[in-house]
């Protein structure tokens, strides 16, 4: 298949680019395009995360190319429905919305590996303080703050740690791409409870992390144990784009 992408492309780590990525290494062709690019490739399918205006997809909608919006924040959750790429022929969430097709974040597959050091951390957050849940959650548990730190060099430092702390923004069904960017570069994880959340991963209460933490520093065994088992059943873009084709074929076959 060929897909007109339309994303941000101008950072390696980005979402966009790890999809892209996992395409080509499925043999699919990608055409790369910058996300407020308004001229149409010419392609089997156009896909994009956000829109900001909806003229490619009227463009698409035109000469008869599907439009797809894989899209990765919870828009309906605190923004509602009203965004150009909630437009698209087929809209993708990662936060199971009844009204639209689930298909979850994963980790970018050359960088899924473990590189094991000398534990220095006890507990780390990974990612930006900006809101008053999770603010609150690292005041009250004070773990070491990781920030701008992506690629290999994440892996190596969760290779350093014993436990590293998350959540998501509020939202039903949704958690952020924290879990597998955790799980999938050898980092052992907790974090806050959401309903549907995979069950290898331990949960906590806001407002009782510390009981949580304090058990899985002392019960190292158990510990590593379960981060094998996080590292082994986290997803790569590449398990994603998988469900991806399968999930077009399917739609192809009931036109």
């Amino acid at each position: 298949m060929e897909f007109g992408y339309y994303g941000n492309f101008n950072m390696d780590w980005s979402t966009e680019t790890y999809i892209a990525d996992a395409l080509e290494r499925a043999g699919h062709i990608v055409y790369r395009m910058d996300r407020n690019d308004t001229f149409l490739i010419d392609c089997d399918y156009i896909l994009f995360a956000k829109l900001f205006k909806i003229d490619i997809i009227l463009k698409a909608r035109k000469q008869g190319i599907p439009t797809i919006s894989w899209t990765f924040d919870p828009y309906r959750t605190y923004l509602g429905y009203n965004f150009p790429h909630l437009k698209a022929d087929i809209v993708i969430t990662t936060d199971g919305d009844d009204k639209y097709y689930t298909i979850r974040q994963g980790v970018h597959k050359p960088e899924k590996i473990i590189i094991e050091g000398k534990k220095i951390y006890d507990v780390i957050f990974v990612g930006a303080q900006w809101y008053k849940l999770r603010k609150k959650m690292i005041k009250r548990v004070k773990p070491e703050i990781i920030t701008n730190t992506r690629g290999l060099t994440l892996n190596k430092i969760l290779g350093q740690t014993k436990i590293a702390i998350g959540d998501s923004y509020p939202g039903s069904n949704y958690w952020s791409n924290r879990i597998y960017e955790m799980t999938g570069r050898g980092g052992f994880f907790i974090h806050n409870k959401v309903e549907g959340f995979p069950d290898y991963i331990p949960q906590f209460e806001y407002g009782k992390e510390k009981e949580i933490i304090e058990y899985y520093l002392e019960y190292e065994e158990g510990r590593e144990e379960l981060r094998k088992i996080q590292f082994e059943r986290c997803p790569t873009y590449d398990d994603r784009i998988k469900e991806l084709i399968k999930l077009l074929e399917i739609l192809g076959e009931e036109k």
